[in-house]
């Protein structure tokens, strides 16, 4: 059997979860003949101001969701978390494996009123190889990109790879298409003009006080249905406002109050209060997150292996999830790399996740030789869980010996300093699902933390070049010591020289609010579906606001 015959058990598992939220919000939209209408703005409180907004440039989650909107990628993910063509027509693969030739939709527009061609889409693969977590993960197999045409390039590879259409097709640190001259601009840093081919357009942005962006008139939909991130869209609503609100409490109120039509991550012990409230529809998406600590594996004091050890025995689970989200129905506890609804999931390793022993951290500190030294913890009070989570690690790590200095700062801070290994030894974040293992951040060289294993890397490059499931087996675990990240769970992979421990967390369930005059999307997805919900509650005749997008 083919990989991506696999894939079909990993639909039968989360399309179902999928399609229940697709149809609960088809529901909300009301009858067939209820046909929404344009215009109006919609406000959406965000978590605060995004790090940047170049895809290409980081994985932060933010970025992803505002980007989506006004740039588009070569492939995306459908609702079954597959690849699906975006603004590629389609591509062939040459017999031997390692010849991808790709066509380019034709007269899709940028914003500035080019049309798209490989004159564009060339070096913005190249730029994406370079700088995204996937797309380097995914160039160390390409040999070369061309030209063929106006709309045809090739894509070479160095021997025969199964992650080009995944890596293509992520939806985080995607490989959004921008105009030839938006890059050469940017040269080596980060895009400067916001111009993509999406159905909104970058209207204005104020750092800290909101990003305006509004319909773009010339957008050129596919003609499929709404597929996950691709298929057809439709953009109703005039003009669509994120306004950073880093304090979650805000967030909520601004729902509350009116003064933003939606918002995620809110706290969960709000949730009987809002669930209540008849203007409110309250949604909780799952799986999300896992919850994780990503230690620095380049610099300090994670670069001893009986610390991360003893890092990873000191931690009692329950205690710290308790604290962190209150109510049991918002966790679960799990040892797995992936989540349960994915075909990935493995219990390999569960003996190392959530170990609970104390005299065996401070036996390992001791062995180690720790000293005291101080252990530089990041985190984020916009992601209420983050900071929650890391004052409970905090408390159990001292009390086997760990002195912490926990530094908090905004996301936006936290994502560019974790860059630079010489800046701290842990931080906080969250890791929601992956289209293919290979393309885990975690546990590769390339992004913080920085997994740099040979040994490990190797076992990685294998399987990213392996198209046959079987081959991949169920053989024994590599190593069971902790990597750069510590997870709130332990997890492993099954894999072709076996399931590899690796630290991992569990999944949290995102809790959302929006305001029932427009609606509950699905978490992260983008406003083009929002906006539709936003409009069809207007229609039938429920307050719905449409102000300028200035900051409430």
């Amino acid at each position: 059997m083919k990989r991506t015959q696999m894939a079909g058990g990993q639909r039968a598992i989360v399309c179902s979860l999928v399609m229940l939220l697709v149809l609960g919000v088809g529901t909300a939209l009301g009858g067939a003949g209820d046909t929404p209408r344009r215009g109006g703005t919609l406000r959406v409180a965000t978590l605060g101001e995004p790090p940047s907004l170049d895809a290409h440039w980081t994985t932060a989650t933010i970025t992803q969701v505002i980007t989506y909107h006004y740039l588009e990628g070569l492939y995306t993910q459908g609702k079954d978390y597959g690849p699906i063509p975006m603004l590629a027509e389609g591509h062939t693969v040459s017999d031997d494996g390692l010849t991808y030739t790709f066509k380019l939709r034709q007269g899709v527009l940028f914003h500035n009123g080019k049309e798209m061609t490989t004159e564009d889409a060339v070096p913005s693969i190249l730029r994406w190889g370079k700088m995204s977590t996937y797309g380097k993960g995914l160039f160390k197999q390409v040999e070369s990109v061309k030209a063929i045409d106006k709309y045809t390039f090739q894509m070479q590879l160095n021997e025969k790879s199964a992650i080009v259409l995944p890596s293509l097709g992520s939806a985080n640190n995607f490989s959004a298409i921008y105009p030839k001259e938006v890059l050469d601009e940017a040269g080596e840093g980060q895009v400067k003009t916001f111009i993509g081919t999406g159905p909104f357009k970058i209207e204005e942005r104020k750092p800290d006080r909101y990003i305006k962006m509004v319909r773009f008139e010339q957008y050129k939909s596919r003609t499929e249905p709404p597929n996950g991130w691709g298929g057809g869209k439709t953009a109703w609503v005039d003009t669509l406002t994120f306004i950073p609100t880093p304090d979650v409490s805000v967030r909520v109120a601004s729902v509350e109050s009116g003064e933003a039509d939606f918002t995620f991550d809110a706290t969960p012990d709000a949730y009987d209060r809002l669930k209540d409230n008849p203007d409110i529809k309250v949604q909780i998406a799952k799986p999300y997150y896992w919850l994780v600590s990503i230690l620095n594996k380049k610099k300090g004091l994670f670069t001893n292996e009986k610390v991360r050890q003893a890092f990873l025995a000191a931690l009692d689970m329950e205690p710290i999830m308790r604290a962190t989200v209150g109510r049991p129905e918002f966790y679960r506890h799990d040892s797995s790399l992936s989540f349960k609804e994915e075909q990935w999931w493995s219990d390999v390793g569960r003996e190392m996740y959530n170990q609970k022993d104390k005299e065996k951290a401070k036996r390992l500190l001791k062995e180690a030789g720790y000293q005291g030294e101080p252990m530089r913890y990041m985190t984020t009070q916009e992601y209420d869980w983050m900071y929650k989570f890391a004052l409970v690690t905090k408390q159990q790590l001292e009390e086997v010996g760990f002195k912490v200095d926990l530094q908090v700062v905004d996301w936006a801070t936290l994502v560019q300093r974790r860059n630079n290994p010489d800046l701290y030894d842990a931080f906080t974040t969250g890791i929601g699902q992956f289209a293919d293992p290979t393309l885990h951040v975690v546990v590769r060289c390339e992004w913080p933390g920085w997994n740099c294993d040979p040994d490990f890397e190797k076992l990685l490059d294998a399987m990213a070049t392996e198209t046959q499931f079987e081959k991949w087996g169920r053989g024994k675990r590599v190593r069971g010591e902790p990597p750069t990240a510590h997870w709130i769970t332990r997890s492993a992979w099954k894999r072709s020289d076996g399931g590899i421990a690796r630290p991992r967390a569990l999944a949290a369930l995102r809790l959302m609010l929006s305001s029932k005059r427009v609606g509950a999307p699905r978490a992260g997805r983008p406003a083009w579906r929002l906006s539709g919900f936003y409009q069809r509650r207007r229609r039938r005749g429920e307050t719905a606001r449409a102000s300028s997008a200035h900051r409430p």
